[in-house]
């Protein structure tokens, strides 16, 4: 890897590590979502980082970062998704005008509450894990050394050169997976796709500062559709959570009561719950659909193409240059 794109990972991997550790109280106690969400982000933006700028840390060391980076974000992200479902119950009962509906609700409810809170130790043991381990003060050192012994004068900055490739392969993966969006039910395709989209969302989140808001639409694009999928998904794991819900509670009711017929006492609520989820997937994949046309419409990803290949690296002021000096633009139209 060339030395400014050393640079450039090194001081954003180190925003990213203090991002996290300055989250760490906050999740462990749990009264604020937010913590967890910040964390959850953080180990996200750590890892697309890696995986942008692999080659300028030590191999072996990248595989145990990422590795426990992984296992973090699997604990945050349960957790997370838990809070936010909670979240969602509240606001439901809070405006339940079908009393019909409140015993499915409020039983589902307290069914997640007992689940966040087993899911709390794991969340506090992984903390404390990654703490333990020294991965974090890994990485602090490895980029510590970096800023330290890297030369900064008398290089070209070209810190796009190793995510160049990258970014063209993800924006190939995710216009591969557009087709998907034809068909309103194909699930597993609208999956593939919100995760191609995560990817590069993230990975144009890094290299923006590169480009002096060149990325900006494309980024904002990439964002939107990511909200968006990810809301669709939420919805599809809820769909899937009621009828799960539905089939334990009808064999332990049956298996308390002799007979399933107890169940008519929820279907309401579960009705209620599987109506509202369905209309709001509708109504989100209509907005995918038109954002969708909207940045074709303005060829939003061939301009991005267009933009990364014609990257051009700014060269440094010497430390003798006048303050009037300027680095030439990246902006690529003549």
């Amino acid at each position: 890897m060339d030395t400014a794109s050393q640079l450039f990972a090194a001081r954003y991997v180190r925003r990213q590590v203090k991002q996290l550790t300055g989250q760490w109280q906050g999740v462990r106690h749990a009264e604020d979502l937010e913590f967890i969400h910040r964390a959850r982000v953080a180990t996200r933006r750590l890892r697309a980082a890696l995986r942008l700028f692999h080659d300028g840390f030590p191999r072996r060391k990248v595989r145990r970062w990422q590795k426990t980076l992984r296992r973090m974000t699997a604990r945050l992200g349960r957790a997370r998704d838990c809070d936010v479902q909670i979240e969602f119950l509240c606001g439901a009962l809070s405006s339940l005008v079908d009393k019909e509906c409140f015993p499915a609700v409020s039983r589902i409810l307290v069914r997640l509450e007992r689940q966040r809170e087993r899911l709390q130790r794991p969340v506090v043991r992984a903390v404390n894990r990654i703490e333990s381990s020294g991965v974090l003060q890994s990485m602090r050192r490895a980029t510590k050394r970096i800023l330290r012994t890297t030369p900064t004068n008398n290089t070209t900055v070209d810190a796009m050169a190793q995510p160049r490739r990258r970014i063209l392969r993800q924006l190939d993966a995710m216009l591969g997976h557009r087709h998907c969006l034809a068909d309103p039910n194909d699930r597993a395709g609208h999956h593939a796709l919100r995760i191609a989209m995560k990817r590069l969302r993230y990975t144009l989140e890094i290299v923006r500062p590169l480009y002096c808001g060149q990325l900006d639409e494309a980024f904002d694009g990439a964002k939107q559709l990511q909200t968006l999928l990810g809301e669709v998904h939420d919805c599809d794991v809820w769909c899937d959570q009621l009828d799960r819900f539905a089939v334990s509670e009808r064999r332990r009711l049956t298996s308390r009561f002799g007979r399933p017929d107890r169940m008519s006492h929820l279907q309401p609520g579960l009705d209620y719950l599987r109506t509202d989820r369905q209309r709001r997937r509708d109504a989100v994949f209509g907005q995918l659909i038109e954002i969708c046309d909207d940045l074709n419409r303005r060829q939003v990803w061939p301009r991005l193409a267009g933009l990364v290949v014609a990257y051009q690296p700014l060269t440094p002021v010497e430390p003798n240059a006048t303050a009037s000096q300027k680095p030439p633009s990246n902006d690529p139209r003549p």
